[in-house]
């Protein structure tokens, strides 16, 4: 059983915008947490804080880290940005634990980004653990992205020691192709490719079909496809279906043998009525040992909606091969409504 609490606050001025949330979490089982966002922009400048706390022996909620991130755009072609984590130490008081520095130049035809990372050492001493430059590049249709990480060798040296190249091409009737390629260097420096994500989203906001396609390099240093997943979106009527088929060359209980099995399928209908929002979702998983049966897994989430807030309900049912069902979880959240 879960329980969450959620409080939010918003504000604008003109040239202005803040706005912070509270969200308290009890799980059963689990230490119970809360965290507390922000939000402040004004004129060039956006700052975001991210507060997470748990409840601790004593009773008291003590802080378990703190990230915030500073935005500055100090020109349409030039945004710098600054991210700071903190985190307790001994002391139970917050210590600076990691700097992220950015750097973006942009321009018509693309932009360059320059990310450094610096970690604190025992002493509180910053040094710089990796660095990432990152490339875009765009046409008409086209848009390709190349981002290099650096890491330091044993003598202290920054070498590229990972490669992403993406690119995203728009085709005819709306159609559009999606491509990210990771590479590594081997011990020459050559790169070599480790793995391909690659997506194919056909249609329109009507019907829609999404196709996902991973393949990975094996020990024998060849790139083989090693999963698929196809997802149909259809809108009637108000209500949206969406369908789910996973394929996978790994299936529990059984051998790889390099050809793609169905590993699960699933369907969600979401539906709204006024102040009513109910997603229901069937996710059927085959049995590899005992071919034709399968589990079936229920979640049916109710979100009723008026001035004194939101209220929402997760029920989750599950229905074993042996035809027995169970209910696993129910879940209730409380909203308290925006002042």
């Amino acid at each position: 059983m879960a329980t969450s609490m959620i409080s939010r606050a918003q504000a604008s001025d003109a040239g202005a915008e803040s706005w912070t949330s509270a969200i308290q979490d009890s799980i059963a089982n689990a230490n119970p947490y809360r965290t507390t966002e922000s939000h402040v922009k004004s004129g060039n400048r956006t700052l975001d804080k991210k507060t997470v706390e748990a409840l601790g022996s004593d009773g008291a909620y003590q802080l378990s880290y703190r990230i915030e991130t500073e935005i500055i755009q100090e020109s349409p072609t030039l945004t710098k940005s600054i991210t700071r984590t903190y985190h307790p130490n001994l002391d139970r008081n917050e210590h600076l634990t990691q700097i992220i520095e950015a750097e973006t130049r942009g321009s018509d035809d693309g932009s360059r980004t320059v990310k450094t990372v610096s970690n604190a050492d025992l002493d509180g001493k910053f040094e710089v653990k990796e660095r990432e430059i990152s490339v875009t590049k765009k046409s008409f249709d086209l848009q390709k992205t190349q981002t290099t990480t650096y890491l330091p060798n044993t003598t202290g040296e920054f070498v590229p020691s990972m490669q992403i190249n993406g690119q995203q091409k728009q085709g005819p009737n709306g159609t559009i192709e999606t491509k990210k390629e990771t590479l590594f260097p081997d011990l020459n420096g050559r790169w070599y490719t480790y793995e391909v994500r690659e997506q194919t989203v056909n249609g329109d906001t009507e019907e829609r079909i999404t196709d996902e396609r991973l393949s990975r390099r094996d020990f024998v240093g060849n790139v083989s496809p090693v999963s698929e997943v196809i997802t149909k979106e259809k809108n009637v009527n108000g209500g949206l279906t969406t369908t789910t088929d996973n394929y996978s060359v790994d299936v529990p209980g059984a051998t790889r043998d390099q050809i793609l099995h169905p590993l699960q399928s699933s369907t969600t209908v979401q539906t709204t009525e006024a102040g009513r929002h109910v997603k229901e979702t069937q996710v059927l998983q085959p049995d590899a040992v005992e071919k034709g049966s399968s589990t079936v897994i229920k979640t049916k989430d109710i979100v009723v909606k008026d001035d004194a807030g939101t209220e929402e309900t997760i029920t989750v049912v599950a229905q074993y091969p042996d035809g027995y069902p169970s209910v696993v979880s129910v879940e209730t959240r409380k909203t308290e409504g925006q002042h």
